[in-house]
């Protein structure tokens, strides 16, 4: 009776070896993206949870690999690739016309991060561990940034307000805020992770790596352009059925674009945080969703606005007032809660609860 029950429990471990996660998670996604129907619902649908388990795919890896270049490094790798579902959707949306969905869904990313992502990471975290300690002088360098964007977003609706300036204006300002960010977003890049990065060793723990590490490691960038790809086309296939179930069923493109995107787009970089709280990796953390918003509003969005503008779309980085209200608040909740350098699970439950009331308010409006 024993060795039968050795034999099953060792059949069982060779077939967990032999299934790959990964490997079963990309197969899903692809059979899903050659799924058509005549409804644009159904379509919508599928194509939004064929866009899951890139996410969670993207978090995975990413989590995997910051064991190997540092946490800080970690960080914004993850938030990097992390942003790729936004980026790509938001181009889709443009090119689509949908405009209001690809703003709404660039703003709404951030404030999903700051409260939802980073929230639940902390609660989780905090659960596991009593307190757990960061470093402050990430924290700070990247709510600095992370002002600076929110300031010139404000400037500019000031500007729209109490000025009579043309639309033509609008986007000449626009590209010239999206330069400015742009530069200020690649001098941190430099300050981080070189002339200063003495500054970040608290958060630069990696260990040696060997020669099964480095294959390892190119498997995993392997894995994120493959799924990166993979993203693209997804992207276009739901933003397209996205456009027809807008006019059929007289959707809020504003209201898809806060709901959509950022969960869609930020799934897979919430995991990653969340996974890395429970390690108690609470940098890659706080890495991972401040500096995936700092990406958004000071790569991202620069980005979309000097490429809509290239191909003739007038994009602008002029918002309404109620979300930059919801922005500046989620920022406020999140600054205030990690402004002590430790954080613990009520803390999380604060982030979480504010996100709450701030979708209900949207829901509302939109």
């Amino acid at each position: 009776m024993r060795t039968t029950h050795m034999k099953t429990s060792n059949v069982l471990e060779l077939i967990k070896r032999k299934i790959n996660i990964t490997f079963l998670s990309l197969i899903l996604s692809i059979i899903l993206l050659f799924i058509s129907t005549t409804s644009s619902l159904i379509n919508t649908i599928i194509y939004s949870l064929s866009m899951i388990p890139l996410a969670v795919i993207l978090g995975k890896q990413t989590s995997a690999i910051s064991d190997y270049i540092g946490e800080k490094k970690g960080g914004l790798l993850s938030a990097t690739v992390g942003n790729l579902p936004e980026l790509m959707m938001g181009l889709w949306s443009i090119k689509y016309g949908m405009l209001g969905m690809a703003k709404a869904g660039l703003l709404g990313a951030v404030i999903t991060n700051m409260l939802l992502g980073l929230g639940v990471a902390v609660f989780c975290g905090g659960i596991r561990f009593k307190e757990q300690k960061f470093n402050k002088l990430i924290a700070r360098t990247n709510f600095n940034m992370l002002l600076l964007a929110v300031s010139t977003i404000i400037v500019i609706a000031a500007l729209n307000k109490y000025s009579f300036i043309e639309e033509s204006q609008m986007v000449s300002v626009s590209i010239i805020a999206s330069v400015v960010l742009l530069s200020i977003y690649i001098l941190g890049l430099i300050f981080s992770l070189y002339t200063h990065s003495n500054l970040f060793i608290l958060s630069e723990e990696k260990i040696e790596m060997n020669q099964e590490d480095k294959k390892n490691t190119i498997k995993i960038f392997l894995t994120l352009i493959f799924v990166t790809i993979l993203l693209y086309f997804a992207s276009e296939k739901l933003i397209n059925n996205v456009t027809v179930f807008v006019s059929e069923y007289n959707i809020s493109q504003e209201f898809l674009g806060i709901i959509m995107i950022p969960l869609l787009g930020a799934f897979g970089e919430n995991a990653t945080s969340t996974v890395c709280a429970l390690k108690n990796k609470i940098d890659v953390s706080l890495e991972t969703a401040i500096g995936s918003s700092i990406q958004i509003t000071m790569f991202v969005i620069p980005i979309l606005i000097i490429s809509s503008t290239m191909v003739g779309i007038n994009l602008t980085m002029l918002f309404s007032t109620f979300q930059i209200i919801m922005l500046v608040l989620s920022m406020a909740m999140s600054y205030f809660v990690f402004q002590d350098g430790r954080t613990y699970w009520l803390e999380g439950g604060i982030l979480v609860a504010t996100y709450v009331v701030i979708t209900m308010a949207y829901y509302y409006i939109a």
